[in-house]
């Protein structure tokens, strides 16, 4: 063996079928992952203790990777596939469609339509900064993100980067189908500019919010901070995610010359049942329209 095999004679007469050997080791590694969040690899792993808290044979998991770093590539894979939940919290939709029902008549106005704008902004991105930025998960991918492009493995590193990228475009698809609905309920269109791609907007909405996160961890009384603020003759309280959030927002929209109050209305007043589940376009990465078949 080489100096990275196993380091223990593989013993034991139980035969487990080698797919449940597998699942089971791998489920209780990211169980611990996800509990304890990722350091700057898996040293922190003891391999004895994973295969007793799997309950698996030590002679099945042998024979399934040749050594513990060949174990660790896989559940690193595996990690990378597993973070982007934790980045979209799949109710903020229908919090936020149910917040603009109760506030619908100052749709009428340009001014009720900012005004609430500004608001419903400041909600999502408090909500999002608490629950996505204490979440492990999200500290997981961060700590991914920020490693994967410096691992030594040719192989392993493009794994993760591949897992890594189908993760954040099914972030994407997820902070889309949310933009889509809630952005021309308001009264508010994408930049013609921009195609039609709410991508853009997700990509950058999700720095600003997972940026403060970083910097909350060294500068906490700045990133926490909250301000007074004049929305539109009104006195808010804001924090700092809040103003960044909607300044980043109000770079890739603008007023919808079209837009119909009463109909917004009406959709808005029917209740949860009446909102618009309205999905992304299927893209490419160059930002042209695909195929579906």
């Amino acid at each position: 063996m080489s100096e990275n095999s196993w380091t223990k004679t593989a013993t034991g007469r139980t035969r487990t079928p080698k797919d449940e050997v597998r699942s089971k080791l791998l489920d209780t590694a990211l169980t611990l992952v996800q509990t304890n969040g990722l350091t700057v690899g898996f040293e922190h792993l003891l391999m004895d203790d994973l295969i007793k808290e799997a309950g698996v044979p030590r002679s099945s998991v042998y024979r399934i990777w040749e050594s513990k770093e060949a174990f660790f590539e896989e559940l690193l894979g595996e990690v990378a596939n597993q973070v982007s939940p934790g980045r979209a919290d799949e109710e903020s939709l229908v919090a936020t469609w149910e917040y603009l029902g109760f506030r619908a008549d100052e749709l009428r106005t340009p001014e009720g339509r900012r005004r609430i704008l500004v608001d419903v902004t400041g909600l999502a991105a408090e909500q999002n900064f608490e629950s996505v930025t204490s979440s492990m998960q999200w500290r997981t991918y961060v700590a991914l993100s920020s490693t994967a492009p410096s691992y030594p493995d040719a192989r392993v590193r493009d794994l993760i980067i591949e897992a890594l990228r189908n993760s954040e475009l099914a972030f994407l698809d997820q902070m889309e189908v949310f933009y889509r609905n809630i952005i021309p309920a308001v009264g508010y269109r994408l930049r013609p500019d921009l195609n039609d791609d709410y991508r853009p907007l997700a990509v950058a909405a999700a720095a600003i919010i997972e940026g403060l996160g970083i910097a909350r961890t060294t500068i906490p009384d700045l990133v926490e901070s909250r301000y007074l603020v004049d929305n539109e003759g009104r006195p808010a309280e804001v924090s700092l995610a809040a103003i960044s959030y909607h300044a980043m927002i109000m770079a890739f929209i603008v007023p919808d010359p079209n837009y119909d109050a009463d109909a917004a209305i009406a959709r808005l007043s029917g209740g949860i049942d009446e909102m618009p589940l309205v999905q992304p376009r299927s893209r490419d990465l160059d930002g042209h329209d695909g195929i579906d078949d």
